[in-house]
C-alpha cells in the first residue's frame, strides 16, 4: 500500500508539472514536513548574461572541459540531498555520451537545512585538489545514510577513510579539508547559488536556461543538451 501510494503521488507530481527536490528552504506552514523533498513548479528561467559569472566562473570544478565546447551544463549539487546522489548517475552518463561537446561543471550548493552537507562539500573539494574529485563525490554519495546525521566533530576522520580507499595523500587530504581555500571556495559557491536564486538541490543550468527535471530522467537532459547542440 505505501509503494502504491508513492506511486500515485509521483505520477500527480509529473502530472501537474513539478519537480521534486531538496528545498533551500523548511517548509514555514501546515503541519510537520514528513520529508525533506519539495515539489516546485517547473519554470523555464534565463540568466542574464551579467549574472553567468555566478553560474561559471573561470575556476569552477570541471568534470569534462573539452577544447572547443558547444555548450556547457553546471550542476549545483547538496552532498546530503538523496536526489543528488541519483542525478550523479545522470550526470555520469551526460558525460560519457556528451565529453567531447559539452563542458560539464559541478558547484557546490550545501543546503543550510543540512548540516553536514558542507563538510561534505568540503571533503570533495579537498578530495579535487589531488584529481579525485568524481571519486570521492562517489564515495560521499554511496555512503550517505552513514555520515548525513553524524556529529560534526566526527566527520573529517569519515571522510578520511573514503580518502584512504581512494589512495590519496592524506596528510594533504587533511590539510585541504581545513583550508581557508576551500572553505571560501564552498561559500562563494553557496552565495553564488542563493544569488542565483536557484530553489533546491539539484540545479541545473544549461548555458544560460535554468533546467527543471527529474533527477532519475536522463532521457529528460539528454533532450536539452541535443536541442543544444543543434541549435
Amino acid at each position: 500500500m505505501r509503494k502504491r501510494i508513492l506511486a500515485l503521488v509521483m505520477s500527480g507530481l509529473i502530472a501537474t508539472g513539478t519537480v521534486v527536490s531538496c528545498a533551500d528552504q523548511e517548509p514555514t506552514t501546515g503541519g510537520t514536513a514528513t520529508a525533506e523533498a519539495s515539489a516546485s513548479p517547473s519554470v523555464e528561467t534565463s540568466i542574464p548574461a551579467d549574472r553567468l559569472d555566478k553560474v561559471a566562473p573561470a575556476d569552477a570544478r570541471a568534470i569534462t572541459n573539452p577544447a572547443d565546447p558547444k555548450a556547457t551544463l553546471v550542476l549545483f549539487t547538496d552532498y546530503q540531498c538523496p536526489y543528488c546522489a541519483q542525478m550523479d548517475t545522470v550526470i555520469q552518463q551526460a558525460k560519457k555520451d556528451y565529453g567531447d561537446d559539452v563542458r560539464i561543471l559541478v558547484r557546490n550548493y550545501p543546503l543550510p537545512k543540512h548540516q553536514n552537507a558542507a563538510p561534505a562539500a568540503r571533503a570533495v573539494e579537498a578530495a579535487a585538489e589531488q584529481g579525485a574529485l568524481e571519486q570521492m563525490a562517489a564515495s560521499v554519495f554511496e555512503h550517505q545514510q552513514d555520515w548525513k546525521a553524524a556529529n560534526t566533530e566526527d566527520l573529517e576522520d569519515v571522510f578520511v577513510s573514503y580518502a584512504e580507499d581512494l589512495g590519496l595523500d592524506i596528510e594533504k587530504f587533511r590539510a585541504d579539508y581545513a583550508s581557508d581555500a576551500v572553505r571560501d571556495r564552498v561559500a562563494r559557491d553557496l552565495e553564488d547559488s542563493q544569488d542565483l536564486q536557484l530553489p533546491g538541490t539539484p540545479s541545473l543550468i544549461l548555458d544560460n536556461q535554468v533546467l527543471e527535471l527529474d533527477s532519475v530522467d536522463y532521457g529528460a537532459l539528454q533532450e536539452q543538451l541535443d536541442a543544444a547542440l543543434n541549435k
